[in-house]
């Protein structure tokens, strides 16, 4: 009897990334790089460069190099740089991309304005990586530039991915995910099958889910000051009712 080949647990991204941008396709690129555009106008920025931190995939930073911005790109992923690459080569764009996690920034050029967006920062699970994090994006930022980055709050988790389930098909591939919240973690757990060749994975995602009062408690110990933080893609005030909250540091 043959037995079936079990299921490779592989980490996070490292083989998503071939479909990333097929599970995403709901994501609007161009909305997002609307807000960030407001954010940096609204807090008097006029930016010479950009970097993207936890740039995936390269679609933001794609997005604003249309629009005229110098902009480069980190990630702790080099499968989903390689991705975000041949996209780059493709489209013919001076894009920097650089393999990094947020806790290994050093060597890389200073910025003036540095972003890490759709929730990136909530995969650091504890406080004091968090705090590490901070140091770290402010040795890349020039002297009075901004980061902006966003968080996904608790409600965001028990609305939308407290017990949420899909399958999906695409070209050569099939996956689940089964998304649930427990005890302040988010967990995206993909099982992905690929057809040539063969191939079964099993990649679990995890991220922490803080209350703003923690963030904004780092951020006050952090080198940065806070300038703002607002609901979602608005410029209301937050609250723990919020579905995303975005933060405009300032260095």
């Amino acid at each position: 009897m043959l037995r079936r080949k079990p299921k490779e647990v592989v980490s996070a991204y490292s083989s998503l990334a071939s479909i990333y941008d097929f599970v995403m396709r709901h994501v609007d690129y161009v909305h997002w790089a609307d807000h960030v555009e407001s954010l940096i106008v609204r807090h008097n920025l006029v930016p010479s460069s950009l970097i993207d931190v936890a740039c995936g995939t390269g679609s933001l930073a794609i997005e604003l190099t249309k629009r005229g911005y110098r902009i480069n790109g980190a990630d702790a992923c080099d499968e989903m740089l390689d991705v975000a690459r041949k996209k780059v080569l493709d489209l013919g764009y001076d894009i920097g991309l650089y393999h990094r996690s947020f806790l290994e920034l050093e060597g890389l050029d200073r910025h003036d304005c540095v972003m890490s967006l759709y929730d990136s920062v909530n995969y650091l699970l504890s406080r004091e990586d968090m705090s590490k994090m901070f140091e770290h994006v402010h040795a890349i930022l020039h002297p009075g530039g901004l980061f902006i980055f966003d968080v996904c709050t608790e409600t965001n988790s028990i609305r939308h991915f407290r017990d949420m389930r899909e399958r999906e098909r695409g070209d050569g591939f099939s996956y689940t995910r089964h998304s649930y919240y427990k005890e302040g973690l988010q967990f995206n757990d993909f099982r992905i099958k690929f057809d040539d060749p063969v191939r079964e994975v099993h990649e679990l995602h995890q991220q922490r889910i803080y209350p703003l009062k923690d963030i904004e408690q780092v951020i006050a110990d952090s080198p940065f000051s806070l300038e703002a933080a607002y609901d979602g893609f608005s410029f209301r005030d937050p609250s723990e009712d919020s579905d995303r909250v975005h933060f405009v540091l300032r260095g």
